[in-house]
């Protein structure tokens, strides 16, 4: 009788058969792994809503340093950190998603950035929010040896020093600077009657800091950085 299979072709099928086998056996494995996970791990920003606000715009620049405009950084650090929000459920406000200003949000008689900043107040106060995060870039002519991150907050409530420790510790370890968060009497933190608090990427007169703000990656990882504060604060509220 005439042999179908040769020896060799036997023990090709057979090594084809169990490549395809460990192949979908890994990829199974894999997705139940993942399934796990995604049960297991708590999500705490899931169905939170947060108001992301990216200071200035449009006419007012903000702090700069050459055609490197204030503005500008936290816009895209703003936008960074919506996209990442929502990959954790969060819902998320703008107060602005693209370069302009606000004050004409605002029909109070008052000068122009004072109702940009009330624009800004309102939004904050007027939507149903867990949470806002106001985005800026920090400068100190005098010391340019000054880096890092910042959070400050209103001692209005315990909620925003409590918000500020939880997202200073988080950015403190994702940059490697050993900072405590500081109460601030700034027009916005002292008007808005929900929790939140006023990040300072970096220091814009910092050689070091104005590179990095520059960079998607490092405003990445300060993103990161705040979703951990973020998470830690509402898992221990």
């Amino acid at each position: 009788m005439k042999k179908i299979f040769s020896s060799d072709s036997f023990k090709k099928f057979n090594y084809i058969y169990c490549t395809i086998f460990v192949v979908l056996l890994s990829t199974i494995l894999l997705f139940i792994s993942n399934t796990l996970i995604a049960f297991s791990t708590p999500n705490e920003l899931k169905g939170k809503t947060i108001l992301i606000d990216p200071g200035h715009g449009g006419i007012d620049g903000g702090t700069s340093s050459g055609n490197l405009l204030e503005k500008n950084i936290n816009l895209e650090a703003s936008m960074i950190l919506k996209s990442k929000l929502i990959s954790h459920g969060a819902k998320v406000i703008m107060t602005r998603d693209k370069d302009i200003s606000l004050e004409n949000l605002c029909n109070d008689n008052d000068y122009r950035h004072r109702r940009d900043l009330k624009a800004r107040v309102n939004m904050i106060n007027n939507n149903k929010i867990d949470i806002y995060l106001s985005i800026h870039v920090n400068a100190v002519a005098n010391a340019p040896y000054v880096n890092g991150p910042m959070v400050f907050y209103s001692n209005a409530n315990e909620s925003n020093k409590t918000l500020a420790l939880y997202i200073q510790k988080s950015l403190n370890a994702a940059t490697g600077i050993n900072r405590n968060p500081n109460i601030a009497d700034y027009f916005l933190l002292t008007n808005a009657k929900k929790t939140g608090v006023l990040v300072e990427l970096g220091f814009i007169t910092n050689n070091s800091d104005k590179n990095l703000l520059q960079s998607r990656e490092y405003l990445s990882k300060l993103s990161d950085g705040i979703i951990d504060g973020l998470e830690k604060y509402f898992k221990n509220k």
